[in-house]
């Protein structure tokens, strides 16, 4: 590949231009690109017309190599609209393409294009063209550009020549004209400037001040000397102010084009009073017309903008109040209503922050915030706030609502009254407040209205009074949208009275003074008084002596401050009978706002009660067993850890697991499974003592507190021991089941405890541990924690998770250990899993088998291994010396109890091609027996497939002619804990003859596993058994090897395998 600097010269250098190829095969378009990237060039590429056309008028690039064949645009016309296009007409575009056609060649340099390379392109070729014509460009673009200069240059020395001569005519003669004129108006200028108000000032070329008049002198509040040779950022010592860069930035722009302009300014003078001035800047020029300065005169408009600022803000304040009365007659919601108030405030009258506080207790002497607008609610003001109306330390407000009369501080520095707030204006960044009285009718002072700027002096007078109008109408509004609720809530209560007074809620209309007008049907089947009996009494005959007289009092009183109560309260019913009740009261109010009546319902809420109780029994307890759940023990568990911090005494946490309880529930149904674990939830409360606690932790498990153990560690183990032996017996007892009787085995697992050292969480996770070492020790039995089993549990924990990651990493191989006839003929093999771990080496069987299936881990191997194994009888299939062999291969419980097993091993086969005939599913007699019936059906299903079966590890599980007979097998294999000891074991060859001469009788062909002798052989072979596995022929072996294998036990004729 060339160097980049091959292709670069004076001329051009590549990494300076980019070429855009538009091309929609992805290997031309990458090969070329990765060419010309190599020699330097910048690349861009596009794969369609339109999307390169796009790039080229985005982006232009130096040169196009342009494909004449594509999906959307053919090149012509991408070419021809690109010379069309000013931004790309100048762009060389070079054609490529396959089609080597004349034609095609003319139509190219017809529509624009420069040159034509065909495909397959050559690396050399399109290099050599591209810098070609990219030198070519350059050397047209120098060209031309030499041209246009050297005509500039002609006209232009002809214009200079001209005017040259022209002003060698007038030279003499206009010089001493001109000078005199100018001394003459400098002279009159000078002194108009001197004299005028305006402040006046002439900038050169630098921007420093050449002349300023007294009037900017005196604006400055600096002398003549002190502005002269200066720039304006020097002269005001603002030189990052954005006006004065702004003002800096006009007068370059009227020196560069000499066009008027105008800026507003504010300076400020020695003393720091801001003044505001509008300033024009006009070009100066000399007699020549060239620009030799600029002048900029500024006029004095402070009092103006001051008058402009005033009447803008009186006018937004006046406009707020419209708004406001508006909202004020519309208002139906108190809340919304001063919400709303307080928005109109800050964003139309732009104040700082409106908030509104109402007198919240008489008692309290407080005032409380109730709605807020404005920037200044973002910085947590308000959440600050709490303000005493009693204390002269606690704001404005608090000053307002105790005289009633406008509280204002327009400056908190200057003002007295603001000192004691200087800090916390300071820092939440307001000038001047006020706090307005809002009032009712008695001119009683019910709340605040606080207004807040960030401006000083922003509450003159003629503000005070605005807003004063403001507060006034405010709290009249309030004041009559209260009485307007009230009223509507009232009319409201008699309508819904008058309306519901049948309905199932018990209603009491009283008057003023508390007698009973009326009560519907509902209140008498509530109560059991009559209507008779009710009316012209009061509701204390109700009463029931289960409320103080406070809560009563505390009841009216609410009743009278805010119109209407309700709560839960105890009734007694004239049968004498107590009954909780909800009930709801509303005061009637006239439009005088004076109470004239009375408006109760009352709700009997017993059942409820009674079903909040069961729902809460229910949260905390099995609904099955109605023992305690899991939430409940844990609640308790938590209790008891503190109290045995407290008292030293020792507890102990109890986990049963109900062994097998899912094949129960798998043959015999879940009602089976619920009638067993209610009767264990029966026979463990009997096996504890009063205080302890039975609970049901999930599924089959149950899980039980001892508290108030002994002190003495050893002692309180001893107890708990004695419990959990009788709970062991009590559950081993038979159960009958659905007239049935049930046989079931536990595993108890148990931990000790004395405090809070351990969490609940540690706790059970402990009896787990226990609970599996139980398991593991046989069943039916119990065990103590301790930290060995959790090392255990741990390393298991450990082994589960490289088991998982084994299955994705594909740690797992295979090796097949040869099956012989007793002519040494090989007849098959057996598939055994093998885990090659990276870091552990091989893993043993014994050790992740068992691991495996009580994850279900099991599910993914054993397809995985099925796979495997008809992958390779397809390999066999098709090889003359290995066609004939079997392959055995071993399935879990779990994986032939899956429901689609029959399924799976169907797809596997159609997906391999493997010959069915050939695979031999080997079972065990514990996986068939567990669900015979169940078990028959599936292996009829899979026999249909072809597949064939053998009865692994016969003899060691309970052997029974009764079931074999229905089984469709085709082998049964001795196993190797019978063969291990012939013929020495007078018993162990006597099993053996006899599953020989069972599998003759059943007309099944039998094998042996772990031969490993000459003498085991012999003796096998004596007795009718003919075919073999072990290590005496081979151990397990990989693929190769048992390719090798199979080679050297070749028969000389093929036709006797």
């Amino acid at each position: 590949m060339n160097e980049p600097d091959q292709y670069s010269d004076d001329l051009f250098d590549p990494v300076d231009h980019a070429i855009l190829i538009i091309d929609d095969i992805p290997a031309n378009l990458s090969l070329v690109a990765e060419n010309l990237s190599a020699t330097g060039f910048q690349i861009k590429v596009a794969i369609n017309g339109e999307s390169g056309l796009k790039i080229a008028m985005d982006h232009p690039p130096t040169l196009i190599l342009l494909d004449v064949h594509l999906p959307d645009l053919d090149g012509f016309e991408i070419c021809r609209r690109l010379k069309a296009d000013d931004r790309t007409r100048e762009i060389p575009v070079i054609f490529m393409t396959a089609a080597d056609q004349t034609e095609s060649k003319i139509l190219g340099f017809d529509v624009g294009g420069v040159d034509y390379i065909t495909k397959p392109v050559n690396h050399q070729e399109v290099l050599a063209r591209v810098s070609m014509q990219i030198r070519f460009k350059e050397l047209t673009r120098r060209l031309k550009d030499a041209k246009q200069n050297l005509e500039c240059r002609i006209q232009e020395r002809t214009s200079e020549l001209a005017q040259a001569n022209e002003y060698l005519k007038k030279e003499i003669s206009e010089r001493e004209k001109i000078q005199v004129a100018l001394i003459r108006s400098e002279q009159e200028y000078r002194n108009l400037s001197d004299n005028s108000p305006d402040s006046i000032a002439r900038y050169d070329h630098q921007c420093h001040a050449i002349y300023c008049n007294p009037a900017l002198s005196k604006a400055l509040g600096l002398s003549e000397e002190e502005i002269l040779g200066k720039s304006p950022a020097e002269i005001t010592n603002y030189s990052k102010s954005r006006k004065i860069l702004e003002f800096e930035s006009k007068l370059r722009q009227v020196l560069q084009n000499g066009q008027p302009a105008e800026m507003e300014l504010t300076i400020r003078h020695t003393d720091g009073e801001p003044r505001n001035q509008f300033v024009r800047f006009a070009a100066e020029h000399d007699p020549f017309g060239n620009i030799v300065s600029v002048l900029a005169i500024g006029r004095d408009i402070t009092q103006r903008k001051k008058d402009e600022a005033a009447l803008k803000h009186l006018n937004r304040e006046l406009r707020a109040i419209s708004d406001c009365n508006q909202v004020l007659v519309r208002a139906e919601n108190e809340q919304q209503l001063l919400d709303d108030i307080c928005h109109i405030i800050c964003n139309e009258a732009g104040y700082f922050l409106a908030w509104v506080g109402l007198q919240a207790d008489s008692s309290t002497h407080t005032i409380r915030p109730v709605a807020s607008a404005g920037p200044g609610t973002q910085q947590g003001y308000i959440e600050r706030l709490q303000e005493s109306w009693t204390n002269h330390d606690h704001g404005l407000s608090g000053a307002t609502l105790r005289s009633g009369e406008i509280t204002c501080v327009n400056d908190f520095v200057t003002d007295s009254k603001g000192h004691p707030w200087l800090n916390i204006a300071a820092e939440f960044g307001y000038e001047s407040s006020i706090a307005l009285p809002l009032k009712d009718e008695n001119q009683h002072t019910f709340g605040v209205l606080n207004i807040y700027s960030t401006e000083k002096n922003a509450f003159i007078e003629e503000e005070q009074r605005l807003l004063s109008e403001l507060a006034e109408d405010l709290a009249f509004g309030i004041v009559t949208l209260r009485r307007r609720i009230e009223h509507n809530r009232a009319e409201e209560q008699i309508r819904i009275a008058a309306t519901a007074f049948e309905a199932q809620e018990g209603i009491i209309i009283t008057d003023a003074q508390k007698r009973i007008l009326r009560v519907n049907a509902a209140f008498t089947e509530i109560s059991g008084f009559t209507s008779e009996e009710a009316v012209g009494s009061t509701p204390n005959i109700l009463k029931s002596d289960y409320h103080d007289c406070a809560y009563f009092q505390s009841m009216w009183d609410s009743i009278i401050r805010e119109g209407a109560w309700q709560d839960e309260i105890w009734n007694r019913r004239k049968n004498g009978e107590v009954f909780p009740g909800w009930l709801n009261i509303t005061a009637v109010k006239n439009l005088c706002g004076d109470i004239t009546h009375y408006v109760g319902t009352l709700t009997d809420i017993t059942e409820r009660k009674q079903a909040a109780a069961e729902i809460e029994h229910l949260a905390y307890h099995d609904p099955l067993t109605l023992l305690p759940n899991r939430r409940l023990l844990l609640d308790r568990l938590d209790q008891a850890l503190s109290a045995g911090n407290r008292s030293q005494h020792k507890g102990a946490l109890l986990l049963i697991d109900l062994d097998n309880f899912k094949t129960l529930n798998d043959t015999r149904g879940h009602d089976a499974g619920d009638q067993l674990l209610i009767d264990v939830a029966r026979r463990l409360m009997t096996c504890v003592r009063k205080g302890d606690t039975v609970a049901r932790f999930g599924g089959d498990e149950f899980m039980i507190l001892l508290k108030n153990l002994s002190s003495d560690l050893q002692e309180a183990a001893e107890q708990s021991r004695r419990i959990g032996e009788k709970i062991l017996h009590e559950l081993h007892l038979p159960y009958t089941i659905e007239g049935q009787k049930q046989h079931m085995t536990t595993s108890l697992g148990i931990t000790l405890f004395s405090d809070a050292e351990n969490s609940a969480h540690d706790l059970i996770k402990q009896t787990d541990i226990a609970m599996y070492q139980a398991k593991a020790d046989g069943r039916n039995t119990l065990c103590f924690f301790d930290p060995e089993m959790q090392a255990t549990v741990i390393e298991r924990a450990t082994l589960e998770a490289a088991l998982r990651y084994a299955i994705e990493d594909q740690q797992f191989i295979v090796h097949y250990q040869p099956q012989i006839d007793k002519r040494s003929n090989i007849i098959g093999a057996e598939l055994l899993l093998r885990w090659k771990h990276p870091e552990r080496g091989m893993v043993r069987p014994d050790e992740f088998i068992p691991l495996a299936e009580e994850t279900g881990l099991i599910l993914k191997v054993g397809r995985w291994v099925l796979e495997t194994a008809c992958k390779q009888l397809k390999v066999w299939a098709d090889q003359p010396y290995f066609q004939n062999l079997n392959l055995a291969v071993n399935v879990s419980q779990c994986q032939f109890r899956e429901d689609d097993f029959t399924d799976q091993v169907r797809q596997i086969l159609e997906e391999t091609g493997a010959p069915p005939k050939r695979l031999k599913l080997e079972l065990t007699e514990s996986l068939l027996i567990d669900d015979i019936e169940c078990s028959i059906n599936k292996m009829h299903s899979l026999r249909a497939l072809g597949v064939e079966f053998s009865l692994d590890d016969f003899g060691t599980g309970y052997s029974s002619l009764s079931y074999l007979t229905q089984l469709p097998l085709e082998q049964l294999k001795i196993d190797r804990s019978f063969i291990s000891t012939l013929p020495d074991s007078h018993n162990d060859a006597v099993v053996v003859q006899t599953i020989i001469t069972m599998a003759q009788s059943l007309k099944l062909s039998v094998i042996a596993e772990g031969v490993e002798n000459e003498a085991q052989k012999q003796f096998l072979e004596q007795h009718g058994c003919t075919n073999y596995q072990g290590y005496l022929f081979s151990k397990p072996i990989t693929v190769t090897e048992f390719d090798a294998f199979v080679a050297t036990h070749i028969p000389l004729h093929p036709h006797q395998n």
